[in-house]
Protein backbone atom coordinates (compact mmCIF):
# COMPACT_ATOMS: atom_id res chain seq x y z
CA UNK A 1 0.00 0.00 0.00
CA UNK A 2 2.87 2.37 0.76
CA UNK A 3 4.34 1.98 -2.73
CA UNK A 4 0.90 2.59 -4.29
CA UNK A 5 0.46 5.80 -2.28
CA UNK A 6 3.96 6.99 -3.12
CA UNK A 7 3.71 6.25 -6.84
CA UNK A 8 0.24 7.77 -7.15
CA UNK A 9 1.37 10.91 -5.28
CA UNK A 10 4.36 11.43 -7.57
CA UNK A 11 2.16 11.15 -10.63
CA UNK A 12 -0.12 13.85 -9.26
CA UNK A 13 1.14 17.19 -10.63
CA UNK A 14 -0.35 19.40 -7.86
CA UNK A 15 1.27 17.22 -5.20
CA UNK A 16 4.68 17.46 -6.85
CA UNK A 17 4.30 21.22 -7.28
CA UNK A 18 3.40 21.70 -3.61
CA UNK A 19 6.33 19.51 -2.55
CA UNK A 20 8.77 21.55 -4.66
CA UNK A 21 7.40 24.88 -3.38
CA UNK A 22 7.67 23.74 0.24
CA UNK A 23 11.27 22.59 -0.28
CA UNK A 24 12.13 25.94 -1.91
CA UNK A 25 10.55 27.96 0.90
CA UNK A 26 12.47 25.98 3.52
CA UNK A 27 15.70 26.66 1.65
CA UNK A 28 14.98 30.41 1.41
CA UNK A 29 14.06 30.50 5.12
CA UNK A 30 17.32 28.81 6.11
CA UNK A 31 19.33 31.18 3.91
CA UNK A 32 17.79 34.30 5.51
CA UNK A 33 18.22 32.84 8.99
CA UNK A 34 21.92 32.36 8.29
CA UNK A 35 22.44 35.91 7.09
CA UNK A 36 20.54 37.44 9.98
CA UNK A 37 22.33 35.34 12.56
CA UNK A 38 25.70 36.27 11.02
CA UNK A 39 24.82 39.97 11.21
CA UNK A 40 23.66 39.56 14.82
CA UNK A 41 26.88 37.77 15.78
CA UNK A 42 28.99 40.55 14.26
CA UNK A 43 26.90 43.23 15.96
CA UNK A 44 27.50 41.56 19.31
CA UNK A 45 31.24 41.68 18.68
CA UNK A 46 31.20 45.43 18.06
CA UNK A 47 28.49 46.32 20.56
CA UNK A 48 30.93 48.13 22.77
CA UNK A 49 32.26 50.82 20.53
CA UNK A 50 33.54 53.12 23.25
CA UNK A 51 36.41 54.10 20.98
CA UNK A 52 33.96 55.73 18.57
CA UNK A 53 32.77 59.04 19.93
CA UNK A 54 29.98 59.71 17.47
CA UNK A 55 26.32 60.46 17.75
CA UNK A 56 24.31 58.63 15.10
CA UNK A 57 20.78 59.01 13.80
CA UNK A 58 19.08 56.06 15.41
CA UNK A 59 15.98 54.83 13.62
CA UNK A 60 12.99 53.57 15.50
CA UNK A 61 10.69 51.05 13.88
CA UNK A 62 7.11 52.20 13.86
CA UNK A 63 3.99 50.13 13.34
CA UNK A 64 4.10 50.70 9.59
CA UNK A 65 5.64 47.68 7.94
CA UNK A 66 6.10 49.55 4.67
CA UNK A 67 8.94 51.55 6.28
CA UNK A 68 11.20 48.59 7.02
CA UNK A 69 13.31 49.25 3.92
CA UNK A 70 13.65 52.92 4.85
CA UNK A 71 14.64 52.09 8.43
CA UNK A 72 17.16 49.49 7.22
CA UNK A 73 18.63 52.07 4.86
CA UNK A 74 19.06 54.50 7.78
CA UNK A 75 20.87 51.85 9.81
CA UNK A 76 23.13 51.06 6.84
CA UNK A 77 24.02 54.72 6.32
CA UNK A 78 24.95 55.16 9.97
CA UNK A 79 26.93 51.89 9.99
CA UNK A 80 28.96 53.41 7.16
CA UNK A 81 29.76 56.32 9.50
CA UNK A 82 30.94 53.84 12.16
CA UNK A 83 33.08 52.07 9.56
CA UNK A 84 34.58 55.38 8.42
CA UNK A 85 35.34 56.37 12.02
CA UNK A 86 36.80 52.94 12.78
CA UNK A 87 39.59 53.52 10.27
CA UNK A 88 40.97 56.24 12.56
CA UNK A 89 41.17 54.10 15.70
CA UNK A 90 43.45 51.62 13.95
CA UNK A 91 41.67 48.51 15.19
CA UNK A 92 41.50 46.27 12.13
CA UNK A 93 39.40 43.59 13.86
CA UNK A 94 36.77 46.15 14.82
CA UNK A 95 36.85 47.76 11.36
CA UNK A 96 36.58 44.39 9.59
CA UNK A 97 33.65 43.32 11.76
CA UNK A 98 31.80 46.56 11.00
CA UNK A 99 32.50 45.98 7.31
CA UNK A 100 31.15 42.42 7.61
CA UNK A 101 27.90 43.74 9.07
CA UNK A 102 27.61 46.25 6.24
CA UNK A 103 28.23 43.63 3.56
CA UNK A 104 25.85 41.12 5.08
CA UNK A 105 23.03 43.58 5.55
CA UNK A 106 23.48 45.23 2.14
CA UNK A 107 23.70 42.02 0.16
CA UNK A 108 21.12 39.94 1.96
CA UNK A 109 18.72 42.37 3.48
CA UNK A 110 15.21 41.00 3.61
CA UNK A 111 13.75 44.41 3.00
CA UNK A 112 15.99 45.61 0.17
CA UNK A 113 13.64 44.41 -2.55
CA UNK A 114 10.47 45.73 -0.97
CA UNK A 115 8.94 48.85 -2.37
CA UNK A 116 9.78 51.80 -0.20
CA UNK A 117 6.97 54.29 0.32
CA UNK A 118 9.17 57.14 1.44
CA UNK A 119 6.35 59.66 1.50
CA UNK A 120 4.95 58.07 4.67
CA UNK A 121 8.31 57.05 6.14
CA UNK A 122 10.42 59.18 8.42
CA UNK A 123 13.70 60.50 6.97
CA UNK A 124 16.95 59.36 8.61
CA UNK A 125 17.93 62.86 9.70
CA UNK A 126 14.70 63.28 11.65
CA UNK A 127 15.47 60.42 14.03
CA UNK A 128 17.12 61.27 17.32
CA UNK A 129 20.86 61.09 17.67
CA UNK A 130 22.21 58.46 20.06
CA UNK A 131 25.67 57.35 21.13
CA UNK A 132 27.24 54.54 19.15
CA UNK A 133 26.50 51.83 21.74
CA UNK A 134 22.80 52.76 21.86
CA UNK A 135 22.68 52.83 18.05
CA UNK A 136 24.09 49.30 17.88
CA UNK A 137 21.57 48.06 20.46
CA UNK A 138 18.71 49.46 18.39
CA UNK A 139 20.13 48.01 15.18
CA UNK A 140 20.42 44.61 16.84
CA UNK A 141 16.83 44.89 18.06
CA UNK A 142 15.65 45.76 14.53
CA UNK A 143 17.41 42.75 13.03
CA UNK A 144 15.93 40.52 15.76
CA UNK A 145 12.49 41.83 14.80
CA UNK A 146 13.11 40.83 11.20
CA UNK A 147 14.37 37.45 12.41
CA UNK A 148 11.24 36.76 14.47
CA UNK A 149 9.00 37.76 11.57
CA UNK A 150 10.54 34.92 9.57
CA UNK A 151 9.76 32.30 12.17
Amino acid sequence: MNSYFLSSSLNNKPTVTIFILCAYLLQVQAKHDGYLSAALADLKRIKTCSKIDAFLYTAEMTDRSECKASVMNCFILEMEVIWYESKYIRDTTFSNTVLNVLKTVREHSLVKNQSNKTSTCQKCETFGEKKCTEFLKRFEYFIKQLYTELE
